[in-house]
């Protein structure tokens, strides 16, 4: 019976998580000072000729700097991460609970999208954090990855009739 509880505990956990992460502001969060060490012109000239839009702002290694331009990699990778992680545990205690494929995938898919909205609410909140819809999408495909992980998984460790 307590097995059973797992699954969800987990889910609160990481969730406990990610909004401690959102509580920090960018400065408590910043890797940049262990990525001066990139801040080199071999890597300045490999990467000079990335630039793109995000939020509205440039993004590009002249002008944040080679290690400005690779903590943006990292963060919105760690997005992707966390959100993955919750998206599987979500779908996770859905399917456990609810036995229905298509009703688990849609709660998990609104959990996912509801807790990415209410965590940029929470970043808007928190000082030095700036809000995006773009990272409520990230984090919301995020999240989807991890589910069509658990459902690929689940299907795969299923037994085949």
């Amino acid at each position: 019976m307590i097995r059973r509880y797992y699954v969800p505990a987990l889910l609160v956990l990481w969730a406990m998580v990610i909004f401690f992460f959102s509580s920090q502001t960018y400065e408590e969060q910043s890797i940049s000072p262990l990525l001066a060490q990139f801040n080199t012109p071999y890597w300045y000239d490999r990467l000079s000729g990335i630039s793109f839009m995000y939020g509205g702002v440039e993004v590009s290694a002249q002008i944040a700097g080679v290690n400005g331009f690779l903590e943006f990699f990292l963060r919105k990778g760690a997005h992707l991460f966390i959100f993955f992680v919750f998206g599987l545990l979500t779908y996770g205690v859905w399917r456990r609970f609810v036995k229905n494929p298509v009703l688990s995938f849609s709660g998990a898919f609104l959990c996912v999208l509801f807790y990415a909205s209410a965590d940029e609410l929470h970043q808007k909140l928190t000082g030095g954090r700036t809000p995006l819809w773009q990272d409520v999408m990230l984090d919301t495909f995020g999240g989807l990855l991890g589910i069509f992980f658990f459902l690929f998984f689940y299907r795969w460790r299923s037994p085949r009739i």
